[in-house]
């Protein structure tokens, strides 16, 4: 048998309301250029990206990834919030989340106060490191 044709089809997004796994950047990345670190952490985790109403608001991310109050409500099994203050807003969007894992420079940002797992450090350090361990772990 021989292939004549071949035609790629780009799949769906998944709709963060049914996703197992959300990456979401705030105010802390910067710009939407640095979105592609979360979307590299995401596809390795088999994830969507999500974001903060900050995010959208300054134009960086569309409105269908905003979790929160005016955004989404979810209730994934993983939530990996990535320079995310977690203002009261955005913590009703997620709080359902089965584990809450906070990556911020600020120690003091309130949502350490209720995330399951908090690393402080520069996102820009963490996210790529963190994504080349769980690639080397899960073998992709």
């Amino acid at each position: 048998m021989t292939v004549h044709e071949y035609h790629a089809h780009a799949g769906k997004k998944m709709d963060l309301t049914e996703a197992n796994v959300i990456v979401s950047g705030g105010r802390g990345m910067g710009g939407p250029e640095n979105y592609k670190i979360l979307e590299e952490l995401a596809e390795t985790l088999g994830g969507v990206v999500g974001a903060s109403r900050a995010s959208v608001d300054a134009g960086w991310r569309p409105h269908s990834d905003q979790v929160g109050q005016t955004g989404r409500t979810v209730s994934p099994t993983l939530y990996i919030a990535c320079g995310i203050s977690g203002a009261i807003q955005h913590r009703v969007g997620m709080i359902n989340s089965k584990v809450i894992v906070a990556i911020n420079k600020d120690p003091e940002a309130p949502i350490f106060g209720f995330a399951d797992y908090g690393i402080v450090g520069d996102v820009f350090q963490v996210v790529p490191a963190l994504t080349n361990e769980l690639r080397r772990y899960l073998g992709k």
